[in-house]
């Protein structure tokens, strides 16, 4: 017998045997909390889709809690830490502030928590969470506490949302929130009182006030699971979409994507095959039956039509194998220092003034964002391009799913090819392609002489198979569609209460108590870990 062998010896007994098999034992130690963050621009109306989506989780069986950051900031500098509270707010009534006031009051304090560390409003939340979970456990009898929702009423930076992914990992859902900005707009002046130019001054920090640690929403929302449209119309239309995402969840048996689903799928799909150093874009173009009859992504193009990609081996021409730069940033840093130095003779600039004049430029102007000088050619426009280059085909009355919002070079060429409707995934609408072309664009669908630009609802694509995978029977023996209870219905995202060593070093013991041989021969040591039992505290499911 080996060392190793000759060492092991079986544990002893700590209790009444579980006669339950081994993957029983393992599924009773799943979690069954569910944490949901919610992110939306402001004046998107994102209460009533919390509202909703709580109503929806109730109905299965959930209890569950609204966490505020808006709440939880308030609370830390007037009962917490208020020696903490930035001068300027020193004396206000932080609870009884109203429209322009509150709003630049919590972009502020955020702000200013923020810059401590960019995840502090996050780990706020997980405190409100852990010290929930330990009044529902002592309401518990100190047992496994009931299915719970954790709702957290907003998220605004992506550092927050990778905390919260890295510690709850499959248990964590985002949910975001769109509005046309034209109706954002609407909220915040009609409903709210604000000036138009105090709103959209709060609208264009909250996409992002070029901060690490600000307000970046533009970043933040596109990391969501699940999208939801709000167009204040009938807050009666919030309940199909909040109903699906609770459903989709728990893998409600027949549940299949829509057609806008499996588009921006496709245009997702798209995007993977990009290599453009800036970022990776997709478009799918759809016929009005809509099946998808043309895809683009972002890259360099080749003679011949269509782009590079990775089977061009040895003849790939494209930014990362042609000089490894962006060109587009090369040029745009060379027009800064054309400007800067123009300025410097006429102002006689010191070196740290010209660095910080040109970080002004590239950050306040729309120099930064300037695509002139890029190689590639737009997502949008190779999905025109490859309906170009086939015969039989036609953009004219499609829809154009997106990635992202398009710049208004592309928005001109959509516009000239038919296309009906574009739906994108982005919580702002570049502001150019509406200023130039809102003779041929609106955000309202009752305008049928202009192309619709909408945003998108439903599945993220990142979620698309974990959604849409079937799980389990979907008949049963009789050749019924198989369905549940709410109140029985389990989560589909799987994480355990212990960690994988503990799991791993219980299965060990138990298998090792299973193999253990008579008495009156040598006895296997099993790892100091008795079998995989429910511990105190924390029984079975």
């Amino acid at each position: 017998m080996s060392e190793a062998a000759s060492s092991m010896r079986a544990p002893a007994s700590t209790g009444p045997k579980d006669s339950r098999n081994i993957v029983d034992r393992i599924n009773s130690r799943q979690s069954e909390e569910i944490v949901v963050a919610f992110g939306g621009a402001v004046g998107c109306n994102l209460s009533e889709v919390v509202r909703s989506v709580k109503a929806h989780f109730e109905d299965y069986g959930y209890t569950t809690k609204i966490i505020k950051i808006s709440k939880s900031i308030k609370e830390h500098f007037t009962s917490k830490f208020p020696a903490d509270l930035p001068h300027e707010y020193r004396g206000v009534d932080l609870y009884a502030l109203q429209g322009k006031a509150r709003y630049t009051a919590l972009q502020d304090l955020g702000d200013h928590l923020r810059s401590q560390d960019p995840k502090i409003l996050a780990a706020m939340a997980m405190v409100e969470i852990s010290t929930s979970r330990e009044i529902l456990k002592e309401a518990n009898n100190n047992q496994k506490p009931p299915r719970s929702v954790y709702l957290i009423d907003q998220l605004k930076n992506p550092a927050e949302i990778e905390l919260l992914k890295l510690v709850y990992g499959n248990l964590f859902y985002l949910v975001g929130v769109l509005s046309p900005q034209e109706i954002r707009l609407n909220q915040l002046t009609r409903v709210e009182r604000i000036s138009a130019p105090d709103a959209q001054a709060l609208i264009s920090r909250d996409r992002d006030d070029n901060k690490k640690h600000g307000q970046r929403l533009e970043k933040t929302i596109q990391k969501a699971d699940y999208f939801i449209r709000n167009n204040h119309d009938n807050s009666s239309n919030l309940k199909e979409p909040c109903e699906r995402f609770v459903q989709l969840v728990h893998g409600k048996n027949g549940i299949t994507p829509t057609f806008e689903e499996s588009g921006m799928y496709a245009a997702f799909s798209a995007s993977l095959k990009s290599a453009c150093l800036s970022r990776q874009v997709g478009a799918a173009i759809a016929d009005k039956a809509g099946n998808v009859i043309s895809l683009g992504w972002n890259d360099v193009p080749k003679f011949g039509g269509g782009l590079y990609t990775s089977d061009d081996k040895g003849k790939d021409q494209r930014c990362i194998y042609h000089g490894g730069k962006c060109f587009n940033d090369e040029y745009k840093s060379r027009l800064i220092s054309d400007i800067v130095a123009i300025v410097e003779k006429q102002c006689k600039l010191t070196s740290g003034g010209k660095e910080d004049l040109a970080n002004l430029i590239l950050e306040e102007t729309r120099a930064g964002s300037i695509i002139e000088y890029s190689r590639a050619i737009h997502a949008e426009m190779e999905a025109i391009l490859g309906l170009a280059r086939h015969q039989g085909v036609s953009s004219n009355g499609c829809t154009l799913y997106t990635t992202t919002y398009p710049c208004h070079n592309c928005a001109r060429h959509i516009i000239a090819a038919g296309i009906k409707r574009v739906v994108y995934i982005e919580p702002y609408e570049k502001s150019l392609a509406m200023e130039l072309h809102d003779d041929a664009i609106s955000t309202n669908p009752s305008e049928i002489s202009k192309t619709l630009f909408d945003s998108f609802e439903g599945v993220s694509p990142r979620k698309y198979s974990s959604f849409f995978f079937g799980r389990g029977e979907r008949k049963d023996e009789r050749g019924l569609a198989v369905d549940v209870m709410k109140t029985d219905a389990k989560h589909i995202g799987v994480e355990f209460l212990d960690s994988y060593q503990d799991i791993e070093a219980r299965v060990v013991a138990t298998y090792i108590e299973s193999l253990t041989p008579p008495p009156t021969t040598i006895q296997p040591v099993a790892p100091s870990v008795g079998p995989l039992t429910d511990p105190p505290g924390h029984p079975a499911a």
